[in-house]
Parts: structure tokens; sequence; C-alpha cells
């Protein structure tokens, strides 16, 4: 239904060329068919090689399909409002809520109206992509010859230009929007005529973007031995799910040379190299969306002061099927509803004053909503030739919807740019947040920086500014972005912009890019130590200088914050001090002491001791950007010194040693594992791993949480958990409760009690580039395959799993000896 509905829309794909379409006196020239190759090198990786942009689209939908069909289907299915259709109302009616959200923010509807407006580089690309993959769906059976994951699924169908773009305008979302969609669809004033559906929000997800993460350096030509520059690709995501990157390398001869790795549905390459230069992303801790508190007509919850008068707050009703017990279609009807802002939400379950009651209500803005020049933006990095040539991608473009951009080029630079979709306030405003985010009721809402901003919805003067130089409104133009270029270093660790070089912290931007002057992270201290660190005693070796080998070992030392010294400060009170009060009675640290006596200070699968230290420190975890309790350091943080501060242990008081808390913490830690059965010594690997699918054996993963001060991440995210109360979860106070899990696949309990990855290292990319061009290692520890059934399924998390690096094969004579099956794809433009 949807193939038809749009042919008119797709039509005019019919007549572009490679750059924008090839035109004479005549007008725009047709294209002959698609024309792609496709050459698998091993692990499944496909070089694609195509006459233009079209037939480049559609060798990577083939492609795509060919590995992973049922995720994107499914993520079609998300975004048409169809789990509930297909899969019930989920869980405390989840699919509902999020059916709900999505008809709310109607993203097929957006595609319809901003299609027209893309380039012709985009349109060939999706229109080819949908092509490509349509055709992979048509060479199977049908249904019986899916992937396992969609096998027989009635949900899958053929897709189309459209339905990509509106996947992008979610992916665009992301770390904003997609975040509101329960509280979108639980959004009803108090007098409503319906039950409203209660939404159990977590504050991590609503507030940061937990769960989406990275690392990534750029070292210029002072700081690299044997290359001209160097970079260190380490994005954090899931490691299960839509967001799973798929490694290819794109070429259109003497168009586009590039190698990567993409998002599924998303045809261009986001973290990658050509022969000039190469670039990483992390998670910027810019502001995406400002919420803003609505001040209500105390007669009339459907209306809302604004300047003085009264605004009305307006509705539409959405329709979705659910489908019932019996297998039977119901329909679910309600009101969704939206200020001049953007859509209301209910984050009532986060704090009652977030709620919708008779004197306010919240809504917020999206900077990302519409943007649809992320892929236009992607393709030019691509095929930048110089660092002049990247950043003009990103003044022409302005798309990058949430991520910070790590790159360096073939002359030894070293770049960093904070070119995200950013609101931009008035000076009154951002100076009422600055003071209001400390106040102890709004602090849990900005977490450091890491959170958002609330502000007041009732005048002119907190709304965005438009300069009227960004190509959508209301957003800091690129010229005021944080960036700087330099031949040392640059990097990031989902801190703020400030420190992405030590020696010349980036100051006066604003307050929206993330705070200034601030604590940060235990992981970004970690990487800052590493990458700072000439004294002859790091990683980088005696002269300073990283070498290729040595920059692949900042991975894989596995090494933590809090080894060395401070674990000697650890150790040597728990040996003078051996016995602490636990729950009324006497405990002896002894075991536990000499545990971490003998712990070699890292995260390897082999390390003894390790998941003791981290479930000692996870008892000063805190939910703000800091990571762990001041309560646990001696020294507080100090501005000047921010990769080092804070430090060293809180002192004991040796009046009350029995009842130390960084020893009564220690304490409950082994009593944990000893009531479990669990030694204090074993390998962490023992505990440790991936579990690719059920029935399928563990594998051990090394890695650590990012509050342990590690670089190469290994997390469990476990169901999200509401709060009733904000002020009391998100002040600082520590956060209670074991790391240990014990759930299946589908969160349920099972019986063994296990750190089980699920998030973290996504790709690791090590990448040089000499006056010979490019050479570069990789990661990809999830594999190609989203397929239980899939060849290339496990292969790669075996290879994380020894650590083992694998070569990304670039030039043309390497990619023909590494060949291992070749596919040519020809076909008429629809």
């Amino acid at each position: 239904m949807r193939l038809s509905a749009i042919g008119a829309v797709l039509g005019s794909a019919l007549l572009l060329g490679c750059n924008g379409g090839s035109e004479n006196a005549s007008g725009p020239q047709p294209l002959g068919p698609y024309d792609a190759t496709i050459r698998y090198t091993g692990f499944g990786v496909p070089h694609i090689t195509a006459s233009d942009y079209g037939s480049l689209g559609y060798g990577m939908g083939y492609a795509h399909a060919r590995n992973n069909l049922c995720t994107l289907s499914e993520q079609l299915v998300k975004l048409n409002s169809e789990k509930s259709r297909y899969f019930g109302p989920g869980a405390n009616h989840a699919n509902i809520l999020t059916d709900v959200g999505y008809k709310a923010l109607d993203y097929p509807a957006q595609a319809a109206e901003l299609y027209a407006g893309l380039t012709d580089t985009s349109k060939q690309l999706l229109t080819g992509f949908a092509a490509g993959f349509n055709r992979s769906l048509d060479e199977r059976s049908g249904p019986a010859d899916y992937p396992s994951p969609c096998r027989n699924a009635e949900w899958v169908e053929p897709i189309t230009a459209l339905d990509l773009l509106a996947y992008q305008l979610d992916l665009a979302g992301l770390a904003s929007s997609r975040n509101f969609l329960p509280a979108i669809a639980a959004a009803q004033p108090p007098s409503a005529a319906i039950a409203a559906l209660g939404a159990e929000l977590d504050s991590a997800q609503v507030f940061t973007s937990e769960g989406i993460g990275s690392n990534g350096w750029a070292l210029g030509r002072d700081r690299v031995e044997g290359a001209n520059s160097m970079l260190l690709a380490n994005p954090h995501f899931p490691w299960d799910g839509e967001l799973r990157f798929f490694q290819n390398h794109l070429t259109i001869p003497g168009e586009l040379d590039i190698t990567g790795v993409s998002m599924i549905g998303l045809p261009a390459v986001v973290i990658g190299f050509n022969d000039h230069l190469g670039w990483t992303h992390t998670v910027s801790q810019s502001k995406r969306f400002t919420l803003y508190q609505l001040k209500l007509d105390p007669n009339d919850p459907m209306r809302y002061e604004f300047d003085g008068a009264f605004r009305d707050i307006t509705s539409k009703t959405v329709t979705i099927d659910v489908k019932q017990p019996d297998g039977s279609l119901a329909q679910h009807s309600q009101p969704v509803y939206f200020s001049h802002f953007g859509p209301m939400v209910n984050l009532s379950s986060l704090s009652p004053a977030l709620g919708w009651s008779g004197s306010s209500a919240i809504t917020y803005r999206d900077a990302n909503a519409g943007n649809t020049r992320m892929l236009e933006q992607w393709v030019a990095m691509g095929r930048a030739r110089s660092r002049s040539e990247f950043f003009q991608a990103f003044e022409d473009h302005q798309g990058i919807p949430w991520v910070n951009t790590l790159m360096i080029d073939r002359e030894g630079t070293a770049s960093y740019i904070d070119g995200t979709q950013v609101p931009q306030l008035t000076p009154y405003a951002e100076g009422y947040w600055k003071i209001a985010s400390a106040a102890p009721q709004l602090a849990p809402i900005w977490q450091d920086g890491a959170g958002s901003v609330l502000l007041p919805g009732d005048s002119f003067l907190y709304e965005w500014r438009d300069s009227g130089d960004t190509l959508a409104p209301g957003l800091v133009p690129f010229s005021k972005a944080p960036k700087q270029t330099r031949t040392d270093y640059v990097f990031n660790a989902n801190s703020s912009h400030w420190l992405s070089n030590l020696d010349a912290p980036l100051e006066g931007y604003s307050l929206l890019y993330g705070p200034e002057g601030t604590v940060r992270s235990t992981r970004t201290r970690y990487n800052a130590q590493l990458i700072s660190d000439v004294s002859g005693n790091g990683l980088a070796g005696l002269d300073g200088r990283y070498s290729m080998a040595e920059l692949m070992t900042v991975l894989t030392h596995n090494g933590s914050l809090f080894s060395g010294d401070w674990q000697t400060q650890l150790t040597q009170r728990c040996v003078n001090y051996p016995s602490v009060q636990l729950d009324g009675a006497s405990y002896d640290l002894t075991a536990a002491c000499q545990a971490l006596i003998n712990w070699d200070g890292r995260y390897d699968t082999d390390s003894q001791g390790a998941h003791l230290m981290r479930e000692f420190l996870g008892a000063f975890r805190v939910a703000s950007h800091r990571s762990l309790s001041d309560d646990l350091f001696a020294t507080a943080f100090d501005p000047a010194q921010p990769a080092t501060t804070p430090a060293g242990l809180a002192p004991i008081n040796t009046a009350d040693p029995q009842n130390d808390p960084v020893l009564v913490a220690l304490a409950r830690a082994a009593k944990q594992f000893s009531d479990a059965g669990i030694a204090l010594d074993a390998p962490l690997g023992s505990l440790q791993y991936v579990l690719k699918a059920e029935g399928l054996t563990g594998i051990p993963v090394s890695g650590g949480y990012s509050f342990e001060g590690v670089f190469n991440m290994a997390e469990t995210k476990v169901p999200s958990r509401s709060t009733s109360d904000l002020a009391n979860a998100l002040t600082g106070s520590p956060q209670a409760g074991s790391l240990l899990t014990a759930l299946d696949e589908d969160g349920n309990g099972s019986d063994e009690l296990a750190y089980r990855i699920n998030y973290g290292t996504s790709i690791v990319m090590a990448l040089k580039y000499t006056d010979q061009g490019p050479s570069a290692q990789m990661f990809l520890t999830y594999g190609q395959d989203h397929d239980p059934e899939g060849e290339h399924f496990t292969d790669q998390a075996e290879k994380y799993s020894n650590l083992e690096w694998r070569p990304v094969l670039f030039d043309s004579e390497s990619v023909k000896a590494e060949t291992v099956e070749t596919v040519t794809l020809s076909a008429e433009r629809l």
C-alpha cells in the first residue's frame, strides 16, 4: 500500500545525476540502470562499487537487507505505530504508549512533506537503498525464508524512500523526542475524559543521553610516532537492537571512496575514513531540546499564559490498532496535545511537579525536529579531501544531530567540532538557567551538565532566537560552535567541549553546549590522563608519542582510574582496620582486602578481584555527570586540575573506624559475593560475558562500567526503573543496589548471577595516516549479522573476547586479494 501511495513523489528521483543531476540545455538527463558490484571480504564486510549515488544506495540496501532484513523492518513497524497491532499492548501498555507517541509526531507524514526539499544526492541514495532492500526481500522464497528474528512475520514489507526518510527523522531525535514518546502519550489534562495511560519513565533516559556514549581521540603530528596523525574511535552503543553499526566500504570511482560503519537504514558512512582524512563521533553533552513549564489558566488547564495573554493547548486524536489475546484487533483512540513550543509531556512518574496539574504543565521543543540534513552532511564529510572541505560540510548542511566530531587529516592536524543542533537562547535565558540549575529542585534535571534545561514557558524571553544564518530557525550557527584544530591532540569522552585539550580549554560558549570549568566524569578524567601523559611512564612510551601499537593498547590494556595509588590507599586502610560493623555484626575484611591487593588494576577477562572493586565503587555511584559521590574523595574538584581531581580516598574517622563508610561499602560488596557463592578472587571473565542469543554459550568479554574510570566500556543495561520522587533519586545521593543481574533475554529472572553485557564498546578503530595513505585496525564487537543463524553472528564477538584486532581493508589490491564472494547487481530504475 505504501509503495503505490508515494509513486508520484518517487518519480522525481528518476532524472538525477551523481552530483545533483546530469544536465544540458535540454534539462536533466535520465540515468541508466542501477549498477553495483559487491565484493565481500572476511567477516561479511561488503565493499560496494557503484556508478552513481542511486546505484550505491541500491548496493547498500541489498547488503543491509541480506544481513539484517528484520532489524530495519521492525523499526518501520514502530514508525508506523503498529507495534500494538502486531505484538499486542505490551507490558504496562508499553507498545500502546510508543505507538501513540509516534502517531503524535507522525514521522511518515513529515517525510512526505519534507522529501521534496532533499538534495538530489539524498533522493538517489534513499530511492536506490529502498530498491536494493526490496530486491533482497524479493529474492527470498517467502516469509518462511526470512531470517529467524522475523521468520513468517506478517509485518515485513517492501520499503520506500519515504520510509527511510521517516526513520532518519527518528534517528535525528534519538537523544531528544524518542525519549519522550511514552510521556507524550501519557500527557492528559486534569479534566481528561479518558483515563491516562501511566508512563513509567527512567530519568536517565529522559534527561540525559544515557545508553549512547563514546571515547574519541585525534592525535596530530606532534604526538604520534611513525605517522602523520592517528585516530582512535570507540563509540559506546547497544549490542542489540537497531543501533548496531554495520561495516561497509563505499566507492563511486572518481567521486567517493570511504570505508567505515553505517547505521542500518542510513546509506552513508557515519564513522570512517577516506584517502585524505578520517573521523569518529562521541555523543555530545549539548542540549538538543529545552523543556518548558507552562503556567496554566487557573480556570482552564487547556490554556497557558504567554507574554500577558493566554494561548490554547491544541490537540489531535490519534487511533491505533491493538492486538487482543484472541488475535482480533481493537482500536485505541485518544487525544495528544501540543503547545506552540511542541508536544505536551507527562513526567509525573519522575516528579509530581512535572505532571499536568491545574496550575502547570510541561512541554518541550526539539532542535532536531525536521532534521533531514544529516544524510547529505555525512556524504559530504566522506567526499572531503581536506580539513577545509570537511569543515565546509558542517557550514553547508548543518545536519549532525547529537554527536561531537573528532577528525584527523593526512597533513598531521587533529580537529574537534561540536556541530550539533543546539537551541540559541537569549543571554537572559542562559543566565536564568545557570542560576536555576544549581537550585536543589532543578539540579537533578541538570545533573552536572549531563542533563536537561527546564525554562519558564510564560515569556518570549525564554524562546529560541533566530539569527537568520542557520538552515533551521532558532539554532546556534556553526560559526559559534565549539571547535579547535591542533597538532598535538583533541579528545572527548562525553563530557562537554571544555577540555578537548587540557592545555587549551574551550571557553565562552553557550551553556547549552554543556558547562565549562566543572567536574568531569571519571571516564573523561581517565581519558585525559592517558592522552596527555608525556612523562615517559605512560602508554605512549618513553618519547610520549603514540605509535600505532601503543595507540591500540589504550583500549586493550583495560586499565582503570582507580588502580595504582588509589588502590593502595584503599587496601592500606583495610589492612589497618580489618573489621567493621555490617548490619549489626562484625565483618572480617581480611579476604576482601587481600583480593584487592592482588587485583592487577585491570578489567581483563583474567583479572581477579575486578568485580569486587566494581561493587565497592558502585556503592558510591551518583546519578550525575561526576559519576561518583564527592564523599569518596579526600580532595575536591579543582578547575585548575580537572584531570586529576577529585582525588585521594576520603579520610577515615579514626575515632569510629568500624563504621567507616568506605570500609562498610567494601564489606557489603564482599558479603554480596560470598553469599552468592562467588569467590572474591574470581576472574572477571567467569562473571562477565555477552550472550548473543538464548541457547548459545556466553562469550567472556573485558571492560568495565563508565563510573569505574575505564576506557573500554562493558555494561549491563537492565530494564529501566522509574522513581516517584525525582529530587530524592537525583540529588547526588549514592545509588544503592548491585550491578549484578539475573536476567534472560526477555528481562525475566534466571538463576545465574553475572554481568551480562549488552552495551559498551561497539566498534573500535585505530587509524593512522602516513605519506603513503591510511591504514587501520578495528573491532566490531557484535559482528555483521543480527540473525543468530547468520554466518557472521558470533565470529567478531569471539575475536573481541580475545582482543584480536583485524585490518580494515581499503586499497583495491587488498580488497581484491581478500574477496571471498562477488555479487553483481543491475536493475532498471523504478
